[in-house]
């Protein structure tokens, strides 16, 4: 499959444990949705110093200040990934965080596995909502912001079930404004 030239391509480094599969996963299908070229780098510790011990939460904006440093080639896109729980001060938690029109991102796998909800553990719906919680935020790192078709993988997602629900696709509407 052709790749976007016009872009460095994507970096996707695990900032700790992280579950097996995931970078891999998050990888196919970023280079399958936006045809970019994505390559995995080795990891890196897990992020502690933007722990909120009183929140007993990550600080998502600190770490994508950090992957930003970490990784500072201007021409690619940095997606992170965590199994450490994010918030950004604003909302009690977050899924995933990036920087519009930027180049880093982060997703967590903390919330999106089953066991976090009591349930038994299931890969394979771990690492679809991983495919689509990276798929949204290289979405908003590309300038693209959020979707009203619930099928679209730039709908917000708020809860789990609008995940679930969501495809790991673009809608044409917002295939049609990524850039060339």
């Amino acid at each position: 499959m052709p790749t976007r030239e016009t872009q460095g391509g994507l970096c996707i480094v695990s900032l700790g444990e992280t579950p097996v599969q995931v970078e891999e996963s998050v990888c196919s299908i970023v280079q399958f949705c936006f045809e970019i070229t994505c390559e995995i780098v080795s990891p890196e510790p897990r992020p502690d110093f933007a722990l909120d011990a009183i929140r007993n939460q990550y600080d998502a904006l600190q770490l994508l200040d950090q992957i930003e440093n970490r990784f500072p080639q201007p021409d690619k896109m940095v997606l992170a990934t965590t199994g450490v729980d994010l918030f950004i001060p604003v909302l009690t938690f977050v899924f995933g965080e990036a920087r519009l029109g930027g180049r880093s991102a982060i997703i967590s796998t903390f919330r999106l596995r089953e066991e976090f909800y009591g349930r038994r553990q299931d890969r394979a719906i771990l690492l679809s909502r991983a495919e689509k919680a990276a798929g949204h935020e290289v979405g908003h790192m590309l300038g693209l912001t959020h979707c009203l078709d619930r099928n679209c993988v730039m709908h917000a997602s708020n809860s789990l079930a609008d995940t679930d629900v969501k495809s790991t696709s673009l809608c044409p509407g917002c295939h049609s404004r990524l850039p060339r």
